[in-house]
């Protein structure tokens, strides 16, 4: 009985595995008839089936399709994916992702990606909508559509006058169906008139008239909602705000952009206005965006409205939000301020292009602006200006802080720690760096304060202190010269495209030893060593001795006068700070000659200066 229960129980095990063996060499497989791990098809817009061959190692029982798009259904069936796309009542296009894969016991394997794309088809978006459309913020019109309760400003001239905006908004509804209501703000009232909705292609607008505001008002304010007639819950507004005269306006219209050179610079921009310096607010930013006028494209791939265009608009002015845009730096805060001037105000401040103070996340960008925005207690008039700086991917700098490819440093002849002044535009991190084994940079720490080493500075706008740099003693009677080289990083050569810049070169001299030389032990210099056991590496360190010396290892030379010696070695070992010898360690053979052996090993020092031989006796038994 108890040989057919080990029978039966070896026949499992063997079944096992073979099972585990079996799961393990056959992978389950999954591809899609093109061959490729993702595919992308286009839907009609008036709803479409989609047939998807694949092919699979597993049944359909085993695989799972993941949607995420209400409009979206799918099925499989005998080797097909049928994906099932209703008709896009929406305005825009839209897109859905799914992804079919095996589910295993282990986990979900070989998923395959498969984008579905949708058109749209304006006449056949039945579906009430209404929002926003403002083209010039380059945004997709899925955008508008996803937030239909932003509120837009729209400034009016004080002078008042016929105000005409041709693309404002998006609705498959008539004229007639619109309901339009005003909200006035305080202390005003039935000041716009004549308001009409005006068909501008697939977009409406708003055309409407508005009074001269009284020389008694700083500004007024009036809100135009839009509501569907049927569902008032679906509606959009507009802030119409109508600035008097106590207002901030550049002297000149173009110096709203102000494009300057590379290397830090100080700047004086004129302003008018009859408000004193105290009720005006300046606020700095930085702006990563391309001014030069190339191509970039949206979300959806759409290519994006010239971005000065954008900034000049108010759509953009009274409706950004630096701190989703990620604009904000504190820090630049004190290098700029308003001065009293004639006529007005003058913006003055010295600008900067290094990379560290405005915290631009990639070295390599294709445009950045100082921004700038004045407001006032008088209205809500926010006054945009742009401090246009050069692309870092088309100019870098690096060099002296006296702004040479090169500069002589004396140091002296101890072991001494120092610092290299540079002025730069690149990334700490981005610059690389060249020197000699006895000199030793910090290196920065991952999540500190200053993105420089501890204890080093960078002082606006573009002044590096790279401190805590250590050189050891030079141990010679003749002047030491060596260079530190920085360049900038592999990274960035790639990306750039500008004119070649030159390395930087720390050229030092170090002033060389005038004392007396020290060479010394005191410790026995005879060593009786054991055979080493078997069991033990064939070579390895069996003793260390100390030496007291200022020398360097290659002012001493070691030798072996007997022959025969290759079982015995010996290194000298370095003081890091001072770049002293002060030790020597033996690395032994095991004796395996059957006798007992000896040698000596020398230690010579520099001639001329009276110093002594180290002489070491080595004996191993066997």
């Amino acid at each position: 009985m108890m040989m057919k229960v080990k029978a039966y129980l070896l026949a499992l095990l063997s079944i096992l595995l073979l099972s585990a063996c079996r799961s393990t060499a056959e992978t389950p497989q999954l591809d899609l008839n093109d061959g490729g791990k993702g595919l992308e098809l286009t839907a009609r817009s008036t709803g479409d089936t989609l047939y998807i061959p694949f092919s699979s190692s597993v049944t359909d029982e085993r695989l799972q399709i993941t949607e995420a798009e209400d409009w979206i259904e799918t099925e499989l069936r005998r080797g097909q994916l049928l994906v099932y796309a209703a008709r896009n009542s929406t305005p825009f296009a839209r897109q859905a992702e799914l992804i079919l894969q095996i589910i295993e016991r282990g986990g979900r394997q070989a998923a395959r990606r498969i984008t579905i794309r949708q058109e749209a088809d304006e006449s056949l978006a039945t579906d009430r909508y209404l929002f926003p459309d403002i083209p010039v913020l380059g945004f997709p019109l899925s955008t508008y559509y996803s937030n239909k309760e932003k509120i837009y400003t729209i400034p009016l001239s004080a002078t008042g006058g016929t105000h005409t905006d041709p693309i404002l908004f998006r609705t498959n509804l008539s004229g007639d169906q619109l309901r339009i209501s005003y909200d006035y703000g305080e202390g005003s009232s039935d000041w716009v008139h004549d308001l009409q909705i005006i068909k501008t292609g697939d977009s409406w607008g708003i055309s409407l008239r508005a009074d001269a505001i009284p020389t008694s008002m700083a500004q007024r304010r009036v809100r135009i909602t839009l509501a569907d007639a049927q569902f008032a819950d679906q509606k959009i507004s507009f802030d119409y705000l109508q600035l008097g005269h106590s207002t901030v306006s550049f002297v000149h219209p173009e110096q709203m952009f102000t494009s300057l050179g590379m290397l830090p610079q100080q700047i004086s921009i004129p302003l008018k206005t009859d408000l004193p310096l105290s009720k005006l607010h300046l606020t700095v930013y930085i702006d990563s965006h391309n001014l030069e006028g190339q191509i970039e494209r949206n979300g959806d791939g759409e290519v994006t409205p010239d971005y000065r265009e954008k900034y000049r608009s108010p759509f953009w002015q009274y409706a950004v939000n630096t701190q989703d845009e990620q604009m904000e730096r504190p820090a630049l805060q004190r290098y700029f301020r308003l001065i009293k001037s004639p006529g007005g105000v003058t913006l003055t401040g010295q600008t900067t292009t290094s990379a560290d103070f405005l915290d631009l996340s990639l070295l390599m960008s294709k445009g950045f602006s100082l921004v700038y925005c004045i407001t006032n207690d008088a209205n809500d008039q926010k006054l945009w200006g742009f401090l246009q700086l050069p692309n870092h991917n088309r100019h870098l700098y690096l060099h002296s802080q006296h702004g040479k490819s090169e500069e002589r440093i004396t140091l002296p002849a101890e072991a001494s720690e120092f610092a290299l002044s540079y002025r730069t535009n690149l990334h700490f991190d981005d610059i690389e760096w060249t020197r000699p084994t006895f000199v030793t940079l910090p290196e920065r720490s991952w999540g500190a304060e200053l993105p420089v080493p501890e204890g080093s500075t960078i002082h606006y706008p573009d002044l590096t202190n790279f401190k805590g740099i250590r050189v050891t003693a030079n141990p010679l009677r003749t002047i030491r010269r060596f260079s530190i080289t920085a360049t900038f990083g592999t990274y960035v050569g790639s990306e750039y495209i500008g004119p070649k810049l030159a390395p930087l070169q720390f050229t030092c001299e170090q002033a060389p030893f005038t004392g007396v030389y020290e060479f010394a032990t005191s410790e026995d210099t005879t060593l009786d060593l054991a055979a080493l056991p078997d069991d033990e590496s064939s070579k390895m360190v069996v003793a260390t001795i100390a030496l007291t010396t200022n020398l360097s290892q290659e002012q001493i030379q070691i030798t072996k006068p007997q022959a025969r010696s290759g079982w015995i070695q010996a290194e000298l070992g370095i003081d890091p700070e001072t770049g002293y010898v002060s030790s020597i360690a033996f690395y032994l053979d095991k004796n395996t000659s059957g006798a007992d052996r000896s040698t000596q090993i020398r230690l010579i020092p520099p001639t001329g200066e009276g110093l002594s031989p180290i002489i070491f006796t080595i004996r191993q038994t066997h």
